[in-house]
This record gives structure tokens, C-alpha cells and sequence, in this order.
């Protein structure tokens, strides 16, 4: 008998929403491993964005994935769909069956290179063609949490290439990948501090380091309120790229750690908290003298009203 690549038919099975379990016990009963619920999501907005959640419905998707010898013409695959139908009975309200769709490519490699402005790229470390002058970003998606894809990553280092100056202190709070104070030490910056709660974070910015040979960078996993609780006026930029509430949150922690002719750049920030932020800053007399849109992110600029 002569090897070959297995077969798979896809199996998409209506069930009311209740009877979920028993539909997918019966499946696997028929030694079927690959099972799995679409279960429906619920999009929501929050203050700083959107949440997400199951949605409760009346009838789910349940999908199956059955090994077959059989060739997959148009007459087995109806042959197996009625089979199939008649295993589940009354549990299963419609049945299809099709061929499932390749899987070509990883989605990974679907990363391409992005200008944030002329002359400044972030590419996957897969493509090497190269501008003139080109300044560029290394980041491989599948080893970080941040690629520049979002439009609020691309707007502060759109800012921070204006704001950062040789010689700077930058402060990276909720840090993720770490791209941006990746950013402020190619810039030149001298002191920086990539901080973030989250554990992975570490190896994510060291890893970024090495793909793009720059050293220099202090990450520290620890919450930002411990981590400067004695620090006054050490920054000439701090970057809060987490969201409109934390940007108000952390204000008062900002104002203390960045120098008085400092600037804070405030980002993941919709559209409907820009204007709650943006007064809540200018209560403390700091003012927005820069301001990025991309769809309904804002990231903002803000630097202390001169009087």
C-alpha cells in the first residue's frame, strides 16, 4: 500500500447551545479526537478600548476533523455528511461536510516590513533588502509581543524619533516587547529603563537586543510604583503606551519622575478618552504639543505649560 498524505473531512455540526457537551461526547465516542466549539464572541467597549466575551446564544458551530482512506469526491463526502447525521440524531440540528482548507503558510511569515515615516522600517529578520539611509527596527513576531503593527506603537516612535535627543533618559513604562526602548538607545538615549509586570517581557527585550545588536537597556519586571518610589525628575521622556485610564493613573507618578522640561508621551488612548485625559493633564499645566491619530488610537505629547 502506498503512503500518503492524510485525509481529513471537516464536519460542521449546528448544536443548541445547551447541548454542546453531549454533541461533542457523542463525536468523540465515534473516535473523533479533533473536536472543537466556535463559540461566538461578544465585542464590547470599555473606557480603553474594547473587551471581549462569550456571547450567550440559542445555537453553536461545533467543528470535527475525521481521518478518511477515502478519496474525497463529491459523493463521499454527501455519504459520510448523512452517516454522520444519523450518528449525532437529534443532537445535531444541520450537518456539512467538507474538505478542510490547507494550511499553507505560517502566519508568522505573513509579517512584512512597515515604514513608520521615510526612512524608518521595522522588518521580520527574514527580509534583507535594505534602503538607502534606512533606518531599521528588527523584530520577529513570533519572539515578542509588539511588532509596530498597531498604529499607537508606530505614532511613538514616530514622536519619540522627534522628541529623544543623544544623551536623554527614557522611561519605557509597560514596556511589552520592549520596541520602544529599543528605539531611544539606537536614538542615542544613555539612560534606559524598560519596565513591565509581565515576566516574559525580560527575555522578549533582551531577545529583541540581540537581534538588532544594541545593548544598554535596563529592564526591570517589577511595578512601577515600588520600582520609583523615590525617583524625582529622572527622565527627559516617559513613554505610557498602555491606555487612556492608565495615562491618568499613573499621573502623578509621571509628573514626579520626568524632568520639569520633560515629556510624557500618553498612548493607547481611543478616542473617547482623549478628551478626559487630556483635561486631567491640563489641570497639572501640562499641555499637548503633539498629537497622532490611526483609526480610533491617539497618542499624545504632552510637555509642562510654560508660564
Amino acid at each position: 500500500m502506498t503512503e500518503h498524505e492524510p485525509r481529513y473531512v471537516e464536519y460542521a455540526l449546528t448544536v443548541e447551545g445547551h447541548r454542546t457537551d453531549d454533541a461533542i461526547a457523542r463525536l468523540q465516542g465515534k473516535g473523533i479526537e479533533y473536536v472543537w466549539e466556535e463559540a461566538p464572541i461578544e465585542t464590547f467597549v470599555t473606557p480603553d478600548g474594547y473587551g471581549f466575551q462569550e456571547a450567550e446564544v440559542e445555537q453553536v458551530t461545533v467543528r470535527a476533523y475525521e481521518e478518511t482512506e477515502e478519496e474525497l469526491t463529491p459523493d463521499v463526502l454527501e455519504r459520510l455528511r448523512t452517516e454522520m447525521a444519523a450518528w449525532m440524531g437529534d443532537l445535531a440540528l444541520t450537518v456539512d461536510a467538507v474538505i478542510p482548507q490547507a494550511v499553507t503558510e505560517d502566519p508568522v511569515y505573513q509579517f512584512t516590513a512597515i515604514e513608520v515615516k521615510p526612512g524608518l522600517v521595522i522588518r521580520p529578520p527574514w527580509e534583507e533588502e535594505r534602503g538607502e539611509g534606512e533606518r531599521t527596527i528588527v523584530i520577529e513576531p513570533a519572539a515578542a509581543f509588539g511588532t509596530g503593527e498597531h498604529p499607537t506603537t508606530r505614532h511613538c516612535l514616530e514622536l519619540l524619533d522627534e522628541i529623544l535627543q543623544t544623551g536623554d533618559a527614557f522611561a519605557d513604562l509597560g514596556a511589552g516587547s520592549g520596541i520602544l526602548s529599543l528605539f531611544a538607545r539606537m536614538k542615542g538615549a544613555e539612560d534606559v529603563l524598560a519596565i513591565d509586570l509581565n515576566p516574559s517581557a525580560e527575555s522578549a527585550i533582551h531577545y529583541l537586543m540581540e537581534l538588532n545588536g544594541v545593548s544598554g537597556i535596563d529592564v526591570k519586571i517589577a511595578d512601577v510604583f515600588a520600582e520609583f518610589a523615590e525617583t524625582k525628575h529622572r527622565f527627559d521622556v516617559v513613554a505610557v503606551n498602555i491606555g487612556g485610564q492608565e495615562a491618568i493613573d499613573l499621573l502623578p507618578l509621571c509628573l514626579r519622575i520626568v524632568k520639569p522640561d520633560g515629556t510624557l508621551l500618553l498612548s493607547g488612548i481611543v478616542e473617547w478618552i482623549e478628551e478626559q485625559v487630556v483635561a486631567t493633564y491640563a489641570e497639572q499645566g501640562w499641555q499637548v504639543t503633539s498629537r497622532l491619530q490611526g483609526g480610533e488610537w491617539v497618542t499624545l505629547a504632552v510637555k509642562q505649560r510654560q508660564s
